[in-house]
């Protein structure tokens, strides 16, 4: 009777049940969900197949729950063959394998035919016919659920040997040198392929959606190497899942919202079976994170009420591991596809004039004073004109300059997208955007002159001009105000145009600076007020404006701890920062390259956003005040090539809107 039970239930459930079981199991076990004892990776008994990711987790989940010998498994027909058995009262693991090789007919579901009988028809006759792929499930039992040590005592004793646990192994006995050197291997593939990887030196492993990198701290901040390894995997398994790769739903960010809590805690435990498949393969233990073992109890709920869940996550994991083995392959992974030629003639076509120049001297994509995207490109024969480009047009741009490592169709794409806007300009002027002049008159101007542009050697920009014959302070000027200078017709026209910009105050006579003795005197209205010294200015003129942004919300609520989002962090700093990481356990770090007024480097305390339900209550039973400061808007993602400027730059937009669209303080 037990058997027939377990025969009705279907492969989603029979697997959700060996997960759950798992899981319970390391919510006991300090974490530990699997192969604690080093046993090497799931496979079957003298045959070589490949095994899908899910179907491997299953089986080793199984062999360690049976307490299990070897992750060596085999069919119940195979042990009759060999004239062996399966023990009475044995309950086996169940497999699925996505049988494609099926099609059907739209009016007759019985008529039913194969992969190579539907490419056999004709062009007309296969719409008759859909896809219907097939999951067949299987049971397959652990060989110590056979009668094999006893029947075939040598076959059984050699895959002990060779497949137990690490401190039996004698056959094959562990290479840690080997394994590391593997693993390396794998890091430099999915480097090359999949995401850029980056040291960091602030002590929290993370994925930074902005720059699209993985950041992960030194392995000798790690308790041992398989913790290296598997937050390693875990944060490539958290690259994969956004939108520009697979978009998973506990990734992406749909309408600007973030996930649900039950999508997020369903990303966590995907992540972690990445991880966790990644351990088998390396013959290493694997754990879940700290993270994920706070929604243990809510992630086990939903997997009894709904066991569909553990298999639409067993297949996010499929989805996922087969991603970095394509990577692993050596195969490039682009983040988003690159339009058709098809989609590029179509919107080339669009233009609304039929003569457009044929070539241009220059073309680039900037940022306008305001941060909005901006085209600038002038003709072989004309003027040079901005515009603000469409928005789908901008991301076509950028997913261009991306995916594309073919200059000529660069460069193609790149004509084309300047000629739809001369064109666009040339029908409607209005649409022309002034970025090369400011609103200053021809008498303000006159008043300018030596105006000069340089570099530092620390790579600032900056801009000293003469007014009224007398020589100004540099005054430091954007990346996108710089790029402009190398685009504008006429650069002495341009130069004068951005001096009068900068020193607006100055040509205004509404203030004079003077200095007297290291203080900046500054007078206003014919009175005479002591600002701060010269010192402390230029150390807030070094401060990046996400502080200065900071300061201002800290002076409003000096009582509170400010949690400061910034990104896929919360951000505090100072003395915010030092009773963060007492109370949290979080890690302080200093930053020596941003100092405050007395000249001690600046302390920050970060955690991920997502992890804001566990500390919150932290600090607030620890009596602490706390105002939130979220970001409501999201920047869109950096493309990759642009340089470490222009993502500052954006950086810096985003947290300059914030400011204007903070609606309050949430206490």
């Amino acid at each position: 009777m037990a058997e027939e039970v377990i025969q009705k239930k279907t492969g989603a459930e029979r697997q959700t049940e060996i997960l759950v079981a798992a899981l319970e199991n390391a919510k006991e076990n300090g974490g530990v969900l699997l192969n604690a004892s080093r046993k090497p990776a799931p496979s079957f008994y003298n045959k070589s197949l490949r095994l899908p990711p899910g179907n491997a987790l299953m089986m080793a989940m199984h062999s360690d729950l049976g307490g299990f010998k070897t992750n060596v498994y085999t069919m119940f027909r195979e042990t009759h063959e060999r004239g062996e058995a399966v023990r009475k009262g044995q309950k086996g693991v169940a497999v699925v394998w996505t049988n494609p090789n099926q099609y059907v007919n739209n009016d007759n579901p019985d008529d039913k035919i194969s992969r190579k009988a539907y490419f056999a028809l004709d062009e007309n006759a296969r719409k008759q016919y859909k896809a219907n792929p097939r999951e067949d499930v299987y049971t397959i039992f652990n060989i110590d659920q056979t009668t094999m040590a006893h029947v075939h005592k040598e076959d059984y004793k050699k895959q002990v040997e060779q497949f137990a646990a690490a401190s039996e192994r004698t056959d094959k006995p562990v290479d840690d040198k080997a394994m590391r050197m593997e693993f390396n291997q794998f890091l430099q593939k999915m480097k090359d392929c999949l995401v850029p990887i980056r040291k960091d030196g602030t002590g929290l492993a993370h994925y930074d959606s902005r720059t699209d990198t993985v950041h992960i701290p030194p392995q000798k901040d790690f308790a041992s190497y398989p913790d290296y390894a598997q937050e390693v995997v875990r944060q490539i398994a958290h690259a994969t899942g956004v939108p520009q790769r697979l978009g998973r739903k506990g990734v992406a960010v749909e309408g600007g919202r973030q996930p649900d809590a039950s999508m997020q805690q369903r990303e966590l435990l995907v992540r972690d079976l990445v991880a966790s498949h990644k351990m088998l393969e390396m013959g290493l233990p694997a754990k879940l994170h700290p993270e994920t073992m706070e929604h243990l109890p809510s992630v086990i709920t939903q997997l009894k009420e709904n066991p569909e869940l553990g298999k639409a996550i067993l297949a996010d994991v499929n989805r996922t591991v087969g991603m970095m083995k394509k990577a692993e392959s050596g195969v490039k992974i682009l983040p988003v596809e690159k339009p058709s030629e098809k989609t590029m003639q179509a919107w080339a076509s669009q233009f609304p004039i039929d003569k457009v120049p044929e070539n241009f001297s220059r073309i680039a994509m900037l940022k306008d004073d305001d941060g909005k995207w901006t085209l600038a490109a002038r003709p072989e024969e004309g003027r040079t004109f901005a515009v603000h480009p469409d928005k789908a047009d901008i991301g076509m741009y950028f997913d261009m300059m991306k995916n594309d490592h073919d200059e000529t169709t660069i460069e193609k794409f790149r004509t084309q997208f300047a000629q739809k806007y001369y064109s666009v300009v040339a029908e409607h002027p209005d649409r022309e955007v002034n970025i090369f002049r400011s609103g200053a008159s021809q008498e303000t101007l006159d008043r300018i002159d030596r105006v000069n542009a340089f570099k530092t050697n620390d790579n600032k920009v900056l801009l000293m001009a003469n007014i009224d014959g007398e020589k100004q302070r540099p005054r430091e000027i954007s990346q996108s105000q710089w790029q402009r200078l190398w685009l504008a017709d006429d650069k002495r026209d341009y130069k004068q145009h951005l001096a009068a910009t900068l020193y607006a105050d100055v040509l205004s006579g509404k203030q004079k600076e003077e200095k007297q003795n290291g203080q900046q005197t500054v007078k206003e209205n014919g009175k005479e007020t002591v600002k701060e010294t010269v010192k402390e200015k230029e150390v807030q003129s070094k401060l990046p404006p996400i502080m200065k942004q900071y300061d201002k919300l800290k002076a409003k609520h000096p009582d509170a701890i400010l949690l400061f989002r910034a990104g896929d962090f919360y951000e505090t700093y100072r003395s915010d920062a030092e009773k963060a990481s007492r109370i949290l356990g979080i890690t302080l770090t200093s930053n020596n390259k941003v100092k405050d007024k007395d000249g001690r480097p600046l302390e920050t305390a970060v955690f991920p956003h997502h992890a804001l339900d566990t500390y919150l209550p932290k600090l607030i039973r620890a009596g602490e005040r706390v105002a939130i400061c979220d970001q409501l808007t999201v920047p869109r993602q950096q493309n990759q090539e642009e340089t470490k400027e222009s993502a500052q730059q954006e950086v810096k937009e985003v947290v300059a809107r914030q400011e204007e669209q903070r609606t309050s303080m949430h206490r």
